[in-house]
């Protein structure tokens, strides 16, 4: 057996204990956990070809609401889309997005900074070294003056600084969606307020034609009182038909001056705007048909559900940078520069071998950080089950709306059509029974009650008419609103 010197038990040592070190950094190091996060729903696995069935229509343009033919509407439109303070806050989100996304897009270019600092400096002559060294010590307060240039560039190994400037942009891109939904929710909520002032007019058109009969009524009723045909308790039923009457149409006047001012504030202006409003001129509402290719394309034409995409992309990146922080991260940094110690000044700051630099790699390694970076990792993946959720939540409800919207529509066609017979018919019970006044077969008070079925079949259509109006309004804003990518 060889014999082993003291120097060589010393260098095997050094390599067993260096050994030791690198095992226990390992052992140290963060391990990352295993990804658990939803799945967003396959849109084609959401059953709708039987429901979504297309028939020949036509998608939404931008400005849909022209197909009213109404002037006013138009100009409405326009004034709230320029105008309107939600639009405003879309807006504002949207650059804010931008912004963030540029900040990013900035951090991953390589930084540089000059620094320069001078003080007044002392040094301790009490830091070990010997007697005979401290005469060559700077004594009492010396001028230490220092500019360099830094600079540090991070090597992205694992792709945390790209995961965030897409995360960002995703970000940014779904912003720019929200505005493009803001605008349709706008415009949409501009053009029911709208329909819904054209309603109250229709009935009150329809209450002002009930009143008229409600007079002649209360005319015939005070007579044959005042001839003592008839006793007061009928006179008094129709002075209380006529004052309801009076009080549905205060009534109706008073929801009138409210849906302009709900119109005016969705225009963004005072309550002042609503004064310049007049009676709305709609054209008929034509029955709305799904396009042919509304499975196919629906989904890239509402900005809603884009936008929920767009979120669960960036969160699905927000992943990738929580995951980088596992690793180790290596930056490049330099500097260069000059710096000097001198007496009462910075005389010698610029002298020859006042320059200084370095240049070199940084490695940082996480250690005993398993507990923390295990929940923050659990933090970005609970953020993308939020929004799978939402996305899933979104286009869920986007096929629900469109489907709603389509049988909507039929239902309340085919009930216009039978209320249509419905003012047929009153309308010929009401002209029989003027026939009949005039060969004394039939009393005024048989009129008036016909003409009050009549008005009473006219109503129910204006408000069938004010549904279907309604439903053309929900069935373009549930095919995105006009919006297209």
């Amino acid at each position: 057996m060889l014999p082993v010197s003291p120097g060589s038990r010393v260098h095997g040592w050094k390599r067993h204990a260096a050994l030791a070190i690198v095992l226990a950094t390992l052992s140290a190091c963060a391990s990352v956990p295993a990804r658990q996060t939803l799945t967003p729903v396959d849109p084609n696995t959401l059953a709708s070809s039987q429901t979504l069935n297309g028939a020949g229509g036509a998608w939404p343009d931008a400005t849909w609401w022209q197909g009213f033919n109404d002037p006013q509407l138009d100009a409405l439109e326009t004034e709230a889309l320029a105008n309107s303070p939600d639009l405003l806050a879309a807006q504002a989100r949207l650059e804010k997005a931008q912004a963030v996304d540029a900040q990013v897009k900035a951090a991953m270019d390589a930084d540089l900074t000059l620094n320069a600092s001078t003080s007044e400096t002392k040094s301790s002559l009490n830091m070990g070294f010997p007697p005979q060294f401290q005469a060559f010590l700077p004594q009492g307060y010396w001028n230490h003056t220092r500019i360099t240039l830094d600079a540090n560039y991070d090597l992205d190994l694992w792709g945390k600084s790209h995961a965030a400037l897409k995360a960002a942009l995703g970000e940014a891109k779904a912003a720019e969606l929200d505005q493009a939904a803001a605008r349709s929710d706008l415009t949409v909520a501009v053009a029911r307020a709208y329909v819904e002032l054209n309603r109250l007019y229709d009935q009150r058109d329809a209450l002002s034609d009930l009143k008229r009969g409600a007079d002649i009524k209360l005319d015939l009723d005070q007579a044959r009182f005042d001839h003592n045909v008839d006793p007061k308790d009928v006179l008094l039923a129709a002075q209380d038909d006529q004052q309801q009457i009076v009080g549905r149409l205060a009534q109706l006047d008073g929801m009138i001056r409210l849906q302009d001012d709900l119109i005016a504030a969705l225009l963004g202006a005072g309550p002042d705007r609503a004064l310049s409003l007049t009676r709305p001129q709609l054209a008929p509402a034509d029955t709305q048909t799904l396009p042919d290719d509304v499975r196919l394309n629906l989904l890239a034409r509402r900005p809603d559900v884009q936008a929920a995409l767009q979120r669960v992309e960036a969160q699905g990146e927000g992943l990738t940078y929580a995951k980088a922080d596992f690793y180790p991260n290596l930056k490049l940094n330099a500097y260069f520069g000059i710096e000097a110690l001198s007496k009462g000044g910075v005389q010698n700051l610029f002298d020859s071998g006042s320059d200084i630099g370095g240049f070199g790699p940084a490695l940082s390694l996480p250690l005993f950080h398993q507990g923390r970076l295990t929940a923050e990792y659990k933090g970005y993946e609970a953020d993308y089950d939020a929004a799978v959720a939402t996305y899933d939540k979104t286009l869920v409800d986007s096929l629900q709306q469109v489907a709603d919207a389509a049988g909507k529509t039929q239902s309340t066609a085919a009930q216009a059509q039978a209320q249509q017979a419905r003012i047929d018919n009153a309308q010929q019970g009401y002209d029989l029974s003027k026939a009949r006044m005039a060969s004394n077969l039939a009393s005024k008070i048989d009129v008036l009650t016909a003409h009050a079925r009549l008005i009473a079949a006219l109503s129910a259509a204006a408000d069938l008419k004010a549904e279907s109006y309604a439903d053309r309004i929900s069935f373009l804003a549930a095919l995105g609103g006009g919006y297209s990518q």
